[in-house]
């Protein structure tokens, strides 16, 4: 009887944990040629390599006639990298007011188009007790609808952020899976504590920081981008708006360049620029400071604007600052650009909606399959 009691002690402790918690992730369980990275601070060729700097640029807002005319124009579009390529962004796009031929526009433009949701809603709770079923159909629709009515190919629609950073753990990756994305960027980490982008094959070192669940599943090849909070006017921050940063235009200038040296001179991990209209509108000066930050940091060599993806593609296969050139595509997709003017649900107003292809009966929302 000891003898069978010993081999199914032995036995049990081989399977994997009921609670379903992924492993402890070490540098020989987890290979990058092998498509996992574990949660570090140390880059992926060592401290003997000289790595590009890079930043992404991203946006959360519904992309409207005057955010694309009044600022993403003038900021973006003529910029370019220290190679001579042009930089990129990614725009987690919102359903509602986006107006989707400016959408296909950015696109074409080089930018990355990723997935915010469909309704953006503005209740934390929503997001972190909502359903898989439902942050499926959140993330999963709004692909859907980007790819449909901003002409853009859907497997070129690959990364996703949840509103207000508002992860639900599990399910949240989950339901990104479900929804064939393949990377996130909602989960923000200390400036102390600097992450590069890494895989949930094991589980992740990355604390939850602003009361969210943290995902403690194996999602084999599913990859993070963490957020690198700033150093705000009193504390850390993880949106330019949120850091409340105030004074001349100079003076918000020398702050966020001061921030990117900060890790520029340390880990060079990515940063995540998160950058929003609201910044522009509630912060005196906020735009001419961004800009004069941009200016400054394009005149430095190792300094690359890229998408989130962008960075991703660098991870699967890092290169030293030498040997690295901005990844371009030549891109045309065609919008045939319609006005619409729709019925949401039962709602007595009427809701506009400029579209790349005809326009659907109804105006497209949560749990509508056909449109």
């Amino acid at each position: 009887m000891k003898t069978i009691a010993l081999l199914v002690i032995c036995l049990a402790s081989a399977l994997p944990l009921i609670s379903g918690e992924s492993a402890n992730c070490t540098s020989d369980n987890c290979l990058l040629s092998n498509g996992c990275r574990c949660s570090s601070s140390e880059s992926p060729l060592g401290s003997d390599q000289v790595i590009p700097q890079f930043i992404s640029l991203t946006f959360e807002d519904s992309i409207s006639e005057a955010l694309y005319t009044n600022y993403l124009e003038p900021l973006l579009f003529n910029r370019t990298n220290p190679d001579g390529k042009r930089i990129g962004a990614t725009f987690f796009v919102p359903h509602e007011y986006t107006n989707y031929q400016k959408v296909n526009s950015l696109y074409n433009h080089g930018f990355e188009i990723a997935v915010l949701s469909v309704t953006n809603n503005p209740l934390q709770t929503y997001w972190r007790s909502a359903s898989e079923e439902v942050l499926e159909q959140e993330f999963g629709e709004q692909k859907h609808i980007i790819s449909k009515f901003a002409n853009i190919p859907a497997e070129d629609i690959v990364g996703v952020r949840t509103p207000q950073l508002q992860l639900a753990g599990n399910r949240s990756i989950q339901a990104y899976i479900n929804a064939q994305l393949t990377y996130d960027s909602s989960w923000p980490t200390l400036h102390t504590k600097p992450l590069f982008p890494y895989t949930l094959d094991y589980l992740s070192t990355q604390q939850c920081n602003l009361g969210t669940e943290c995902p403690n599943e194996s999602f084999k090849g599913f990859w993070v981008l963490p957020i690198v909070d700033l150093i705000g006017e009193n504390a850390d921050c993880n949106t330019l708006a949120s850091c409340k940063t105030k004074g001349t235009a100079d003076e918000i200038a020398e702050w966020l360049v001061g921030e990117v040296e900060q890790v520029r001179q340390s880990t060079r991990v990515p940063l995540d620029l998160l950058v929003g209209e609201n910044w522009f509108s509630t912060i005196s000066s906020s735009w001419e400071g961004f800009n004069k930050a941009l200016n400054t940091l394009s005149t430095y060599s190792d300094v690359y604007f890229v998408s989130q993806k962008q960075v991703l593609d660098w991870m699967k296969n890092p290169v030293p600052l030498s040997s690295y050139s901005t990844q371009t595509e030549s891109r045309n997709a065609e919008c045939n650009e319609y006005s619409c003017e729709l019925k949401k649900e039962e709602e007595a107003t009427d809701i506009y909606m400029t579209s790349c292809i005809a326009c659907p009966e109804v105006y497209p929302w949560l749990g509508k399959p056909r449109w």
